[in-house]
Order: structure tokens, then C-alpha cells, then sequence
């Protein structure tokens, strides 16, 4: 009776310990395919402009200009009448492309450069109006269709994330120049209309923010060739259309 008992007290501590075995290894795996199997979400990060040595990119963008400054005066068989100062302005955008290449710079920060191809529909206008004697006499100007080539050229911050840029650029314009003459009841409106070249200026920045994205902003400075614009009635004016402009976009790096 005593062995059996001593037998029985032996075999369920071993039947105890050895569940207490089995329980620990199975916590273990268990615990161990938790941690294999959590895993943290994948998370966009901004890319090194310096990362790709040569890239394309597309990108659409938009802004405001104002400031755009262009005296309008008309000279007349009689004499040259000063109109007053037109100041072009409006909304503008558009769609661009480019390629841009990466060279190493000091202090860990990468120069870049290269070339846009842009087009912008715009409609940016203004008109100036005086009375000289009995007649009013009317002004205005509207640049429109804005086809530019610009080389584009900067530092990168430290991180690489960052591009701080200035443009130099080509433009081509079509440009509208109109004048009117009223008198009691009669209105002679007379229009000219063609094609300018012209540059322009910038200065901005891009940001990266992941793999192919980026957003850039830039304040720029366009104007046109100056021009003698001949009007049907022998009246003719000088046009010398140029604009400031808030410029912003989103372009996309193949």
C-alpha cells in the first residue's frame, strides 16, 4: 500500500512536470510566431533628388500673376496721348516636363540641373480708359498661350530632400492689343493680335515627398519683347507686356 501510494505521488509529479514542459515550449512557439509574424506597415519616405543620376518627370501646375506693369500710350497724326499703366493679371496654368541630372556637391548636398518644356493657357488681361476732349479712349492687353523652355539649376539640403532652384528660360506668348475710340454713340474698335517672344526668371524650391512625388513653389518674372503695334486707323501704341507670378506644382520622377 505504502509503494502504491508512493508510485502513484511519483507518477503524478512527473505527469505535472512534464505538462508543465509541454506548456512552457508551447507558450514559446506561440510567442515565437507572434513575433515572426507582426510586422511594421511599410512607410513612404521622401527620396534623394541625388539618388537618381538621370530622371524624366511630368508634372502639372498652377498660380496667380499680377504686377504686370505695361504703359499704354497712343500716338495720333495729332500727337502722342499717354492712355495709362496697365497691370496685367490673372490665373494661369499649365502642364511641364523635364529632364534633370544629379552631380555631387560640398557639405553632402547634390547640385542639380536640366531642362523644362512647359505650356501654360493663361488669360491674364487689363484695360486702362481717358477722356481726351470729347472722345474716351480705351486700352488693353491680354497674354495668353504661353509656350516656355527653361534651364533650371540648384542645391539640394543636407538630407537631400530639398531643392532649392533658379530658372533662366525662353518664352513665346500670344499677345493681344486692343483700342477704342468712343464718341456720343460711336465706338471704332481697333485690334492687333500675334505671336511674341520674350524670358523669364525664377527662383523656388521643390520638396520631396516619397518614391516619384514632389511639389515645388516659385515666384517668377516673365516679359515680352517690347513692340510698335500699328493699328487699321493709322493710330499706333508701344506694348512691352511683362508679369510677376506665385507659381505652384506637382510633378511625378520616372
Amino acid at each position: 500500500m505504502e509503494i502504491r501510494t508512493r508510485f502513484l505521488g511519483s507518477s503524478r509529479r512527473s505527469g505535472f512536470s512534464s505538462a508543465l514542459v509541454l506548456s512552457l515550449f508551447s507558450s514559446a512557439t506561440v510567442a515565437g510566431n507572434l513575433e515572426q509574424g507582426v510586422t511594421d506597415p511599410p512607410i513612404a519616405s521622401p527620396k534623394r533628388f541625388g539618388s537618381d543620376v538621370s530622371a524624366f518627370y511630368l508634372g502639372l501646375s498652377g498660380g496667380y500673376a499680377t504686377s504686370g506693369t505695361d504703359r499704354f500710350g497712343l500716338t495720333t497724326p495729332g500727337g502722342t496721348f499717354e492712355i495709362g499703366e496697365l497691370d496685367l493679371n490673372g490665373n494661369y496654368g499649365g502642364v511641364r516636363g523635364g529632364w534633370r541630372g544629379v552631380l555631387p556637391a560640398m557639405g553632402g548636398r547634390d547640385y542639380v540641373y536640366g531642362f523644362e518644356l512647359g505650356y501654360d493657357f493663361s488669360g491674364l488681361d487689363d484695360d486702362v480708359m481717358t477722356d481726351i476732349g470729347s472722345v474716351t479712349i480705351t486700352g488693353s492687353s491680354e497674354i495668353s498661350d504661353v509656350l516656355s523652355v527653361r534651364f533650371r539649376n540648384g542645391l539640394t539640403n543636407k538630407s537631400g530632400t530639398v531643392l532649392y532652384f533658379v530658372t533662366v528660360g525662353y518664352v513665346q506668348g500670344d499677345i493681344k492689343t486692343t483700342s477704342s475710340l468712343t464718341s456720343g454713340a460711336t465706338t471704332q474698335l481697333f485690334e492687333d493680335s500675334g505671336t511674341r517672344d520674350g524670358f523669364s526668371a525664377s527662383i523656388g524650391a521643390e520638396h520631396s515627398l516619397s518614391e516619384n512625388w514632389s511639389i515645388t513653389g516659385e515666384y517668377e518674372y516673365v516679359q515680352f519683347d517690347s513692340d510698335r503695334v500699328e493699328f487699321s486707323n493709322g493710330f499706333s501704341t508701344k506694348s512691352t507686356p511683362r508679369y510677376r507670378g506665385l507659381r505652384f506644382g506637382l510633378n511625378y520622377t520616372f
